[in-house]
């Protein structure tokens, strides 16, 4: 083998160990900044231990307001005999069309009913780990505006933001909060559908409870 060919094969080699720990243990955990994929092509095997620890510490909640979860039955045994306990709907935001078409149809589904009302917006990981307020308080600002949506009930809304892989996350908070159902907006199959998968195809596949997919409207 030529020296040559020998130097191509080690960088090629290097770049896809790094790329594919930025790929496989960062994006499929949430990690959206793509300055990571510079830093793994960097570093190349290098940054392997760097993305696993990253991955493992991806999930957490930044903040919560509005009302404590009321006690109700374990997630995935559906909605409760009428005892008094409050239903639950879990809506997941993040700032498109299809998120504010869920927030409006949860609106119209809980009209009267006395239902709580959760709003999840899930972010970077990042956002977490370096402490960006600013991005949080826009966030925060987001949700407040869509909580203005609701009509006033007998529960006021809940407004919930996590870090993590969006999918994953919003599952996780309809089972934490108990939740009667869980709205998410459906998006078309672009790239990032088919190299990620879908928010409402992991919330299908691994939700305790149903799922309403709002269609993008036409």
């Amino acid at each position: 083998m030529s020296t040559g060919l020998y130097i191509t094969l080690v960088v090629v080699l290097w770049l896809a160990c790094g790329l594919g720990a930025a790929f496989f243990l960062l994006a499929r955990h949430g990690y959206r900044d793509r300055r990571w994929y510079l830093i793994g092509g960097a570093l190349g095997p290098l940054f392997v231990p760097i993305a696993v620890e990253r991955g493992r510490r991806s999930s957490g909640v930044l903040e919560r307001a509005g009302a404590d979860p009321a006690p109700g039955p374990a997630a995935g045994t559906g909605p409760a005999p009428d005892t008094g306990r409050v239903p639950v709907v879990v809506v997941g935001l993040d700032r498109s069309a299809g998120s504010d078409d869920a927030v409006r149809l949860a609106g119209r589904l809980v009209d009267g009913s006395g239902a709580r009302v959760v709003l999840v917006s899930v972010l970077d990981p990042d956002v977490g780990e370096f402490g960006d307020r600013r991005t949080q308080q826009e966030w925060h600002d987001h949700l407040a505006q869509r909580c203005r949506w609701l009509r006033p009930g007998a529960e006021a809304p809940v407004l919930e933001i996590c870090t993590g892989d969006p999918g994953p996350a919003l599952v996780g908070v309809a089972r934490s909060e108990g939740a009667d159902v869980l709205v998410v907006g459906r998006r078309g199959r672009g790239l990032t559908h088919r190299l990620l998968g879908s928010v409402a195809d992991h919330a299908l596949r691994h939700a305790d409870v149903p799922v309403l997919l709002v269609p993008p409207a036409r």
